[in-house]
């Protein structure tokens, strides 16, 4: 499980802390990195960039290879965060960017496999300040199907559900303080 939001006081919090009990409940192992938490670096580095756009090498980070890691010991994959100006937050984006690399997520230039394993399932768990009709009406539930499930996941999961909860931002009186 991927979690990502600054606040613990948050509504993407509660759905976290939903999933997870619905988990326990059922007698589910997981694991979960909180990227907020776990104040995951998720700046790009000069010779991280090179690395996949130049195929200068360069040796992944450990933070890097510990997530790749738990990605191919997991059968499902949960990402949870909340639509910030309509994308993921950017410690999500630059999660993909370290994470999803050459030689794990994409083949080599030179042919040479992937390494990260097709999931068997993969979850979305999005909180947005939006009504989802006005999502869907304005394009962005496609949008975001496009950049989350055909192209970050593309040929790397069997089945994916996107679920949206929506108007969160209006639902303050819901957080435990």
């Amino acid at each position: 499980m991927l979690y990502c939001h600054p606040s613990e006081k948050s509504i993407t919090n509660t759905i976290k802390q939903g999933y997870i009990d619905g988990l326990e409940e059922i007698n589910i192992s997981y694991t979960i990195t909180d990227l907020y938490g776990s104040n995951f670096n998720s700046d790009i580095t000069e010779e991280e960039y090179l690395r996949e756009n130049n195929n200068i090498p360069c040796p992944l980070a450990e933070d890097v290879l510990l997530e790749q890691e738990r990605i191919n010991n997991a059968d499902v994959l949960t990402f949870i965060f909340l639509l910030f100006w309509m994308d993921a937050p950017s410690k999500l984006v630059g999660y993909f960017a370290r994470v999803f690399t050459k030689g794990f997520k994409y083949d080599y230039d030179d042919g040479k496999s992937a390494s990260m394993k097709t999931m068997v399932h993969r979850n979305f768990l999005i909180s947005a300040g939006s009504s989802y009709d006005d999502l869907e009406k304005d394009g962005k539930i496609n949008a975001l199907e496009t950049i989350f499930i055909k192209d970050k996941l593309a040929g790397k999961t069997k089945d994916v559900s996107m679920y949206f909860f929506e108007k969160t931002t209006y639902l303050k009186e819901g957080i435990d303080r």
